[in-house]
């Protein structure tokens, strides 16, 4: 089994944000729990960062520096540096990982916020021959936690419309909307990009 932390932006420092360092520590707390040593860290940089201010590394990258400063062993760490937003992660995961390792399981790991929409998108893209086990993180205030939650939900809204037509499990179907469909092109609001690019 292997454990999947979800990436969060990079700070405009260059730095992890605190949520993503979260998350990390509690990759680190779920591995010791469940005796699992093998670690896949997901994310390039969101796509919606303006072209012109785009990461030096990649969050996969920052992330894999966090876990072998807290001692995690490096051979044991697996980076998946292409995905650019959820969606992403899970089709990326499981094409250049899963796929290849032949895992059934795995453990994903991302902010509370962000959990509810995380497993939708990662069990239509595994489908059903997958076992997909969520921890979540803590994040932000609780008030802002609630705010970012029903965000979420619209979100995910979009999601199961853009995806309405794919069977779980045909992780192929993405290969035709993968930021190249309205979707992506759609205007986000100031304070996630600033959230994503800052790390607030």
């Amino acid at each position: 089994m292997t454990i999947v932390v979800l990436g969060g932006g990079i700070t405009t420092n260059g730095e992890l944000p605190n949520q993503v360092k979260k998350r990390l520590d509690k990759a680190i707390e779920v591995s010791e729990k469940e005796n699992v040593d093998r670690f896949l860290l997901c994310g390039k940089y969101s796509f919606l960062y303006p072209k012109k201010e785009l990461p030096e590394t990649t969050e996969s990258q920052l992330m894999r520096d966090y876990l072998i400063q807290k001692g995690i062993n490096g051979k044991n760490i697996f980076l998946e540096s292409k995905s650019m937003d959820t969606i992403g992660n899970a089709y990326f995961s499981k094409i250049e990982y899963f796929l290849p390792q032949k895992e059934l399981e795995a453990i994903i790991i991302t902010s509370d916020y962000h959990t509810p929409r995380t497993k939708f998108i990662f069990e239509k893209v595994f489908g059903p021959d997958y076992t997909l086990i969520f921890y979540s993180s803590p994040s932000f205030d609780e008030e802002e936690v609630k705010n970012l939650l029903e965000r979420g939900e619209r979100l995910t809204e979009k999601i199961k419309k853009l995806t309405g037509e794919m069977t779980p499990g045909d992780h192929n179907f993405l290969k035709k909307i993968l930021y190249d469909s309205e979707y992506y092109k759609e205007k986000r609001p100031k304070e996630v990009i600033e959230k994503i690019a800052k790390g607030k």
